[in-house]
């Protein structure tokens, strides 16, 4: 992941800009801060989009409207609010008489930082511990079967131990994180 400060953050072209909302600068920046933030953390960036376009406008849209204002399909504009909505990021409204669902910001950040930290970053820190001993465990495999060479042996169990390091960190952070945003 690049660090903020490494991101480029390139304006909508206009020929996508087919909206009078999006064609405000202010609004292409935080759709595009938006889809980049998220691209950076390997989700869609249609997500951050979605969110940055979501958070500057001041009345509820509908999927139709934030895919065409966005140049993405009803799809990713559809799996980008439930993704969004089950962050606490957004959330649904609803307009008597009209069959299709609205979206709105929840505008308490803290809320989408819960969301995010329970829903994404939690659930992928704690899934790693397997994935690491599981990693260990073909390693250490792979060297007595002579599939991994042994003059490298040494060099590969210390970068495992650098990731097991690393984890052990990332897992202490995890309560003190917890009682920070909750």
């Amino acid at each position: 992941m690049l660090p903020l400060s490494q991101l480029s953050f390139e304006p909508i072209p206009e020929v996508q800009a087919s909206s009078e909302l999006v064609q405000s600068k202010a609004w292409q920046e935080m759709i595009e801060v938006g889809g980049r933030i998220c691209q950076s953390l390997g989700l869609p960036r249609s997500t951050g989009q979605i969110f940055g376009l979501l958070y500057l406008s001041v009345e509820p849209l509908s999927l139709n409207c934030m895919s065409s204002m966005l140049g993405i399909s009803k799809g990713s504009a559809s799996t980008g609010t439930r993704q969004l909505a089950s962050w606490g990021a957004i959330r649904k409204v609803w307009f008597p008489g009209d069959r299709r669902d609205y979206y709105v910001v929840v505008e308490d950040l803290g809320q989408l930082i819960r969301g995010s930290y329970n829903n994404l970053l939690k659930p992928r820190i704690k899934s790693s511990k397997d994935r690491l001993a599981t990693l260990k465990a073909n390693l250490k495999e792979d060297i007595k079967s002579g599939a991994m060479p042994l003059e490298k042996k040494d060099v590969l169990e210390g970068r495992m131990q650098s990731l097991e390091k690393i984890h052990k960190r990332l897992s202490q952070f995890l309560p003190l994180a917890e009682k920070f945003i909750n």
